[in-house]
């Protein structure tokens, strides 16, 4: 619809939608609310404060900072392999299985290759590498043949919708009689690594056209839901929705027909009225991984218009920080930006200190709609991606300098790659205000050429009041889900 949104979709981290509530043209300013009282308006924060009780400091933990672009998940899995497994005696000799649970007319062999020359690279001193999958007892073999000390063998496999690595680390027995005392010894190093199925490693799969759609649909306990995101906050294996509405903020499932929530807050427990709130609110809601070292988490972002303070939640909602600003996605972050009377507009600053340089400088336009991500090309490059609405006309741009124009695309968007081919899919609502016409729209915006091309069209005649996408969880498309007045839709 016509509404003034701004939603964000990204994949990975987070990726994710944000909207504002539905309404014909554009947002006014309300009358200024009534000044709350003391008890209702002191800004929550995130733990009391303590004395200290003694003379030395506690250590402070290190900040963990925003992952802002979409890192490889080749090469992500790669270098946590090598980081956990740590330094290996020379040589090394690096051996892979067969590629396990990989589809029918899957490249398996050729990613299993991709992988483990990764894995070997990381050693200073270099690994030698099988040339070819092999089971472990051949994997042994190459490597006594081949000198080696240590023998890396790793399996690999593709499940809910993630590239899984398992690496264990076997001595190679270096005389005779050690290979008589003990021919296999067991392993004495151990490790995993997953990263989702980005572009590049759905260069080696079948691809998956964008030509039809299963939506999963389930009944909304709440009618004014203003942003919403999608993906996997407490890290369990499952995606959640992240849902913000003008009254509270929520994590849910869609179980059997039905938006189940799991843990939820009251705005008026996370931040105070804002005294001057537009009539038509902005929302934004965002999934941002966080990493430090071999430390990380996921945080929940969310800002609304009716709200002094954007709030960042932990896993268990619990408050992480509050601050000034309205808390933007910029790749797979945020960065906080003000609106300029009607419209977001205007330079982005981090939302916090530790948070880093944003991605791009400002908003880059007077927008209405507004929607980030940070995406992989096929060719494992990654890249950002900007879309903004002003003035009924979606401006594409990315940080590779192209560009691209949307005339008929209404205020609630989301980005992200939904085939996985490496172009990013730009999602959004009809532009019409009339909600029974209303319907979900998906584009692909072919980057090299600039050209659109019309993926799907979903009617939705309660009206799209929210769009987001989600984190793959299998080998087909990448979900992503829609918020109606009344129901809430995950898309494959």
């Amino acid at each position: 619809m016509r509404n003034w949104t701004f939603v964000f979709g990204a994949v990975f981290v987070g990726l994710l939608s944000v909207r504002a509530a539905s309404g014909q043209g554009a947002p006014k300013p309300a009358s200024p609310a009534a000044t709350p009282t003391a008890s209702a308006s002191a800004a929550p924060t995130a733990a009391p404060s303590a004395a200290v009780t003694s003379s030395a400091a506690p250590a402070t933990p290190p900040a963990l900072k925003p992952v802002q672009r979409a890192v490889p998940s080749v090469s992500a899995v790669a270098e946590s392999i090598a980081q956990t497994l740590g330094a290996l005696k020379s040589p090394v000799f690096v051996a892979s299985a067969p590629l396990a649970q990989a589809p029918a007319g899957a490249k398996g062999d050729r990613l299993v290759a991709t992988i483990t020359a990764l894995i070997a690279g990381k050693y200073q001193e270099g690994a030698k590498l099988g040339d070819a999958p092999m089971t472990l007892t051949a994997a042994r073999g190459s490597a006594s043949k081949n000198g080696a000390s240590a023998l890396v063998y790793t399996s690999i496999e593709l499940a809910s919708g993630k590239v899984r690595v398992t690496a264990d680390v076997y001595p190679v027995p270096q005389t005779m009689w050690s290979i008589i005392r003990n021919p296999e010894p067991a392993p004495i190093s151990h490790a995993f690594a997953e990263a989702v199925i980005d572009a590049e490693i759905r260069s080696f799969l079948p691809a998956i056209p964008i030509v039809t759609a299963q939506v999963d649909r389930g009944r909304n306990f709440e009618s004014d839901v203003v942003a919403i995101a999608c993906g996997d906050l407490d890290r369990d294996g499952s995606l959640e929705l992240g849902v913000v509405s003008r009254r509270r903020v929520t994590t849910s499932r869609i179980v059997a027909g039905k938006v189940e929530p799991l843990q939820g807050k009251a705005w008026s427990d996370l931040s105070p009225v804002n005294g001057a709130p537009l009539r038509e609110p902005y929302g934004f809601a965002t999934f941002v991984e966080r990493k430090a070292g071999t430390q990380s988490k996921t945080t929940f972002d969310v800002s609304l218009t009716d709200r002094a303070l954007s709030v960042r939640l932990d896993r268990a909602m619990t408050i992480d920080s509050t601050f000034a600003g309205l808390a933007l996605p910029d790749g797979a972050a945020t960065a906080c930006a003000n609106t300029m009377g009607l419209v977001i507009s205007g330079a982005f600053t981090p939302c916090q200190k530790e948070d880093g340089a944003p991605l791009a400088p400002s908003v880059g336009g007077k927008y209405d709609a507004f929607a980030s991500a940070a995406l992989t090309g096929a060719d494992g490059k990654p890249y950002v991606v900007w879309a903004g609405r002003e003035n009924g006309v979606v401006e594409l741009r990315d940080n590779g300098s192209h560009a691209a124009r949307i005339s008929d695309l209404g205020a609630q968007l989301a980005v992200g790659d939904l085939d996985q081919d490496g172009d990013p899919e730009i999602i959004g609502a009809l532009d019409t205000l009339n909600a029974e016409e209303d319907a979900v729209i998906v584009k692909t915006w072919r980057r090299s050429s600039n050209k659109i091309e019309d993926k799907l069209k979903l009617p939705a005649a309660a009206g799209v009041r929210a769009l987001g996408v989600c984190t793959p969880d299998g080998l087909g498309h990448t979900p992503f889900v829609v918020a109606t007045a009344d129901e809430i839709w995950v898309v494959r």
